[in-house]
């Protein structure tokens, strides 16, 4: 396949392959949180985030990976997109071989391109400010051959989060990457906070297409013969056998951990625009709407007496009575029904670590 010269160079990976555990049982494996609305806007957090890349990105220019599983779903709620830009992986490898295999689409296309790599399940306040700053992030990135991870000022000391230590300010409010830290103890995680060169890894990455295959074939000897092929010209059909033959052997890495560990070039930009992850009921508590008891309620029908901070979400065809109930989630989905302490994440990890193993796959 030649390469096609593409007038506009930036180009969006949207991550859409998750199972979203940590939000079940609202999220489940037939419909992980990326495809729900989770909040309450009439639209699934992949259609937000689509929408919102559309306005920064040519549509054509999009790529969304997920597993093979996910692809009807994807085609189900984004029905314009093209289905040559939604990668159905063969296995779940974690982030960092998503990326990649999504690179290597784009190179084939555009070998001066810079990426934009975001997760599809986060909220942006101010998407004026998103476009601006990403804008400056992609111009950074081709005119730099780096990777750019965008950070964001921690608020509280949260474990669940990845810490990056900003080092010397390069250009404008680019910092290298003096180091990074992955889910610390509460111990550091207030030192952390309290010191004030530490910011949360977002998940949104900005790259050179090249630098980051380049930097990946370092140390994946597969994709460094994939980009051999491309670079002496290589068929559709050439290109997808070499992906369906090599991928399910590579191995597990998340995007964090390879690119703020294992790469050189790295710089940190602090995000300005408002950001919050969806990754778990703490943040979707924090993200959603309340009511004067400050009580989340999720398309949910429900008398509350003397309830306080609560969250809850069940079918719209039952109404839950519940009273002096503080600090709770409760909610129902299908066959399964929790009721535990919102502030526990271990506690909910070990619900559904016990479901799997009692109940089998039916639970997931």
């Amino acid at each position: 396949m030649q390469e096609t010269h593409v007038g506009d160079k930036r180009f969006c990976i949207i991550l859409c392959g998750g199972v979203g555990n940590r939000l079940w049982p609202f999220s489940r494996r037939n419909k992980p949180k990326q495809f729900l609305d989770l909040l309450g806007m009439g639209k699934t957090m992949l259609q937000i985030t689509y929408a919102r890349i559309a306005r920064l990105i040519p549509e054509d220019h999009i790529y969304l990976v997920t597993s093979r599983e996910y692809v009807s779903l994807v085609n189900e709620q984004l029905p314009t997109v093209d289905v040559h830009h939604i990668i159905g992986e063969t296995a779940t490898l974690g982030t960092a071989p998503s990326v990649a295999l999504a690179c290597s689409y784009i190179y084939r296309l555009c070998r001066q391109a810079s990426v934009l790599v975001t997760p599809a399940d986060q909220l942006i306040v101010n998407e004026e400010d998103f476009r601006r700053q990403i804008s400056s992030c992609l111009d950074f990135a081709d005119t730099t051959s780096g990777l750019v991870a965008i950070g964001v000022k921690p608020t509280w000391p949260d474990t669940t989060y990845g810490y990056i230590q900003t080092g010397q300010q390069c250009e404008g409010n680019f910092f290298r990457v003096k180091s990074f830290t992955e889910k610390p103890s509460m111990d550091f995680a207030r030192l952390f906070c309290e010191s004030g060169e530490f910011f949360w890894s977002t998940g949104l990455f900005v790259c050179h297409v090249q630098t980051y295959l380049e930097n990946y074939a370092g140390t994946h000897p597969n994709v460094r013969e994939l980009l051999q092929k491309i670079n002496h010209g290589i068929s559709d059909k050439e290109f997808q056998e070499f992906v369906d033959e090599h991928y399910s052997r590579t191995v597990f890495l998340q995007l964090d951990m390879f690119v703020l560990e294992h790469c050189p070039n790295v710089y940190i930009n602090v995000c300005t625009f408002g950001w919050a992850d969806i990754g778990d009921w703490n943040s979707l508590y924090r993200a959603s709407q309340k009511n004067a008891d400050e009580n989340v309620l999720l398309d949910a029908n429900a008398a509350l007496y003397d309830c306080h901070q609560n969250i809850i979400h069940v079918p719209e065809d039952k109404v839950v009575f519940i009273k002096g109930l503080d600090n709770y989630l409760i909610c129902e989905n299908d066959n399964v029904l929790v009721i535990c302490p919102k502030d526990d994440p271990s506690c909910l990890r070990h619900m559904f670590t016990d479901a799997q193993m009692k109940y089998g796959h039916d639970m997931e």
